[in-house]
């Protein structure tokens, strides 16, 4: 079976923002090269301010209108972890994502840097599919006043500081209580997500194209809590019960906020939606058997 969610996109690739991860010590070699590459074969580059600061070319930074108004794509230099960096950090604009790996497992990733021209020229021909993968919108509000808000493409966790007496997490779905679930905290994952952390705390493994949320206790105390999926177009909603503990929410494992006692968090289906590149259609399910051994 294959996604058939994934459509091909014949559009060629002429004007692309460039992304990095900001501590890699092999990116300049390789940005210099990917730049004379698009610059002989007449496509535009601009690049993000990290990267243009480690290559020293300030006059190539994007800006808003670019990325807005002319950008066909981002090209991501980095790990998943800079793929998931990007997602959040540009979703607005609903550019593909298509990624050089720079980092280690590169689930995400479409090539590896010696294989970084042969992925420009795939770009350039159109010769690529565009996967497109739901994100999640959360907002806390504390008071009834919305304090803080931010966009997840893995997952988001509320979870106590080590060391500290275990926290209570009262959760509803569009205004159904479903449990208070006490221990470490809580994962609310996407599809793409359900195979990262959540699937280490126990969670179900979710085809991305499948779109739900996966609710998935962390080391709970009880031994009813077991994890939970909800539809795209509910609203989960997390009471923090936390008096002797440290809560933060963290999104993708990147993005952090402090929770206080009796904050609430609120997690939805974000309006945007990130579309990660992939340059042949992959059945998930093969794939998933490759990555987790299975006989």
């Amino acid at each position: 079976m294959e996604d058939n969610n994934i459509e091909k996109k014949e559009k060629p690739v002429r004007n692309i923002a460039f992304s990095c991860h900001p501590a890699k010590e092999s990116l300049p070699p390789l940005v210099q090269t990917m730049l004379k590459w698009t610059m002989k074969n007449k496509i535009t580059s601009r690049l993000s301010p990290t990267m243009a600061k480690l290559v020293s070319m300030p006059d190539l930074v994007f800006d808003d209108e670019y990325l807005r108004n002319k950008a066909d794509m981002f090209v991501v230099l980095g790990g998943d972890g800079t793929i998931l960096s990007a997602a959040r950090d540009y979703a607005e604009y609903n550019l593909p994502i298509a990624g050089i790996n720079l980092g280690h497992l590169g689930f995400m990733t479409l090539e590896e840097p010696k294989n970084a021209i042969n992925a420009l020229k795939k770009l350039k021909a159109g010769n690529y599919f565009v996967e497109p993968r739901m994100m999640l919108r959360t907002n806390v509000y504390r008071d009834g006043e919305k304090v803080y808000s931010g966009i997840a493409l893995n997952d988001v966790v509320i979870q106590k500081a080590p060391m500290l007496r275990v926290i209570k997490i009262n959760v509803s779905i569009s205004g159904s209580i479903i449990n208070t679930y006490q221990g470490d905290g809580l994962i609310v994952s996407t599809p793409t997500g359900s195979t990262a952390y959540s699937l280490s705390a126990g969670g179900p493994i979710v085809p991305p194209w499948v779109n739900v949320m996966v609710i998935c206790p962390l080391n709970s105390h009880m031994l009813s809590a077991r994890p939970v999926i909800a539809a795209d177009n509910e609203v989960l909603s997390c009471r923090i019960a936390c008096v002797h503990s440290i809560v933060e929410l963290v999104l993708d494992g990147q993005a952090n906020f402090k929770l206080l006692n009796n904050d609430i968090v609120e997690i939805i289906k974000a309006e945007e939606t990130s579309h990660i590149v992939e340059f042949k259609k992959r059945n998930f399910f093969n794939v998933l058997r490759t990555k987790m051994s299975w006989g």
